[in-house]
């Protein structure tokens, strides 16, 4: 039943593709780079932008950037002086909504490039692959990658829609890394760049804040990946109790019955921005925090390239070595409370849990309260021992 599944998709997907036609005005000296992972991917990848736009290579080019609507107002905001035009896509309609698929691809298509660049090391079948096979282009540039996310029989199809694919490593890279060994080997040339990072404009972002807080991000992609609320909330009045932080609220929409519940564990004054703020705004919550306390999500990423001291993670264990843990050379401020079980297995899980075939199924919630507790109190004892 599986596989058919599996081919009445490929299928149905096979016909839209038929009815999409390419432009044939092939546009010189232009490029399309498509990237439609998450806001955290967005993160670890966007600084490689300018490196391309000021690359002796590509400098005379003009870029138009294929990306995940779900970060749309932060690329607009950071990266318009290197992108001269911005296509934004839904990545949950695209994949599931036949008509907006149809529509976008033929928006998409209607557009030719010189040259398509997919930096993604994960390529996914039905969205970037299916989209540089439709695209009229000279060249087609993608990543060898592996096969965590694309089966074998579709990588071995999908392989054939590119002109180059760039070699990569095949141990696990923290995935700065990774985007930085894709982008050297495809400019030719040694980058410098040693870290993500955001400039962030703060005078134009207008938002009212306490003048001393810890930010709690209570939100994440997944249910299995938030930490309980009623921990949240005694963590809250731990750090509001022990060093003086005011209390500030984040996490989307979703997330606002946990808000709720927050209220009712949380003794003191909560500063409630959930679901209530833009990317741009959350940007500037993290930027002004003392403290951050997060679930593995967006936010440790941003935390990271705003250059934030007192990042505290927890984390229950999906691609170790690739979003989790930063290396010290990037950040020494982004500190992982992990679940237990990766305590006791640090040696091997970096590469059980980048297996195609690993389901997560560790609890969140086996990270304890005191175990958090006992993290934010060493960083900052150390931190305070070393001004004496």
């Amino acid at each position: 039943m599986v596989k058919l599944k599996k081919y009445i998709k490929f299928l149905i997907f096979e016909l839209i593709d038929f009815f999409v036609k390419p432009s044939s005005n092939l546009k010189e000296k232009s490029i399309l780079i498509i990237r439609l992972d998450a806001i955290g991917d967005y993160v670890l990848f966007r600084n490689f932008i300018k490196e391309i736009k000021n690359s002796t290579k590509y400098r005379d080019y003009s870029i138009t950037l294929l990306g995940n609507i779900a970060w749309q107002e932060i690329s607009k905001e950071l990266d318009n002086k290197y992108v001269d035009k911005f296509i934004w896509v839904d990545r949950n309609k695209f994949n599931k909504e036949l008509i907006y698929r149809y529509k976008k691809l033929k928006s998409i298509v209607s557009k030719s490039y010189e040259i398509i660049i997919s930096p993604v090391y994960s390529r996914e079948f039905y969205t970037i692959d299916k989209i540089v096979k439709l695209i009229n282009a000279k060249e087609k540039i993608g990543s060898k990658g592996d096969s965590l996310v694309i089966e074998k029989w579709q990588k071995k199809i999908s392989d054939n829609y590119y002109t180059k694919l760039i070699d990569v490593k095949k141990e696990i890279l923290f995935e700065f890394y990774r985007n930085r060994e894709f982008f050297e080997n495809l400019l030719e040339s040694k980058l410098l760049i040693s870290r993500p990072s955001i400039s962030l404009n703060k005078k134009r972002i207008k938002l009212k804040l306490p003048k001393k807080y810890a930010l709690l991000f209570i939100g994440a992609s997944q249910k299995k990946r938030k930490w309980s609320i009623e921990n949240f909330a005694k963590v809250g009045n731990y750090i509001n109790f022990k060093y003086g932080y005011d209390i500030v609220l984040c996490g989307g929409l979703d997330d606002n019955i946990n808000a709720k519940k927050f209220e009712s564990f949380y003794k003191g004054k909560i500063f409630n921005f959930v679901g209530k703020t833009s990317l741009l705004k959350l940007l500037k919550i993290i930027d002004n925090a003392g403290l951050i306390l997060s679930n593995e999500t967006s936010v440790p990423h941003f935390s990271s390239a705003l250059n934030k001291k007192n990042i505290f993670v927890v984390y229950n264990g999906i691609h170790f070595g690739r979003f989790t843990p930063y290396p010290k050379k990037i950040s020494s401020n982004y500190h992982f409370i992990y679940h237990p079980y990766i305590n006791k297995n640090l040696s091997n899980y970096r590469k059980i849990s980048n297996r195609p075939d690993y389901q997560i199924n560790l609890d969140i919630n086996d990270i304890s309260l005191k175990m958090v507790k006992n993290k934010i109190d060493s960083v900052i004892n150390i931190k305070s021992l070393k001004k004496k």
